[in-house]
């Protein structure tokens, strides 16, 4: 993957103080409970089907919500498929026995956009957000898709709460003062608030932490917070960072 734009920053000793001239600060602290907050206030969407004879092709979508927005489904819920703007299809929430929540579109179209792009949106009244993503296959007239097709967050989705994203690696050296293990735990944040939740690759096929970072606004202000297991206690690398709504890298020495 070509790492565009990335944000290296590096500095020396360790510090247990909050002086804002420390390398880091760290605090003793249980397991935090660090998630990002999906709550938004949209309005629930007036979409609406287009007329029965207004296109004389059509498609069917299966599709599977993914496990982040589940916990958020309500009976409520409304999805549609738009294309050049129009909305062509939209569905009610179904719930398997399992929990699963799917919703089977039947999309609308002329024959001349067969290939054109579609849109997919999703208003999830239990975070009262509408949540879009451009990464769904083309119009493909009277073709079922032979599989679900998963709503991904992560990183083709944007929503009216956090219209952007970072997609974000964070490095840390080989030598740590603490011992990283599998309970340990890493968060970016803007100002007090979660913005992103990075893991490791268990298999270490890639190093480093990885995770999406979601912003509001361009090039907003961020820091890494640790739990370290080992300490029993959080750490805050200093100094923060601007996000580049890109690919990027923050690299950390001690």
């Amino acid at each position: 993957m070509l790492w565009m734009a990335a944000l290296t920053l590096a500095w020396g000793c360790s510090s247990s103080d909050d002086d804002s001239s420390s390398h880091f600060t760290f605090t003793p602290a249980t397991a935090p409970a660090w998630d990002i907050d999906w709550t938004w206030n949209d309005p629930a969407p007036d979409w609406q089907e287009p007329s029965a004879t207004q296109y004389e092709c059509s498609m069917n979508m299966l599709v599977d919500l993914n496990s982040t927005l589940r916990p958020l489904s309500t009976d409520a819920d409304i999805m549609a498929m738009f294309i050049n703007g129009t909305c062509r299809g939209i569905s009610r929430r179904n719930v398997y026995p399992d929990g699963k929540v799917v919703f089977l579109l039947l999309i609308k179209g002329a024959s001349q956009e067969t290939g054109e792009k579609m849109e997919l949106r999703y208003y999830s009244a239990g975070s009262q957000q509408i949540f879009v993503d451009s990464g769904i296959p083309p119009f493909t007239p009277n073709n079922l898709m032979d599989e679900a097709f998963s709503v991904l967050l992560f990183p083709q989705c944007s929503s009216t709460k956090y219209p952007l994203y970072t997609e974000l690696t964070v490095m840390l050296p080989d030598v740590t003062p603490f011992t990283v293990t599998e309970k340990d735990i890493m968060a970016v944040f803007v100002g007090d608030e979660c913005r992103g939740i990075c893991s490791r690759d268990e298999e270490e096929l890639f190093p480093g932490w990885k995770g999406d970072v979601f912003s509001r606004e361009t090039g907003e202000t961020a820091h890494v917070r640790y739990y370290s297991a080992s300490d029993g206690g959080i750490y805050i690398f200093n100094p923060p960072f601007k996000l580049n709504n890109l690919l990027q890298q923050y690299n950390v020495t001690f």
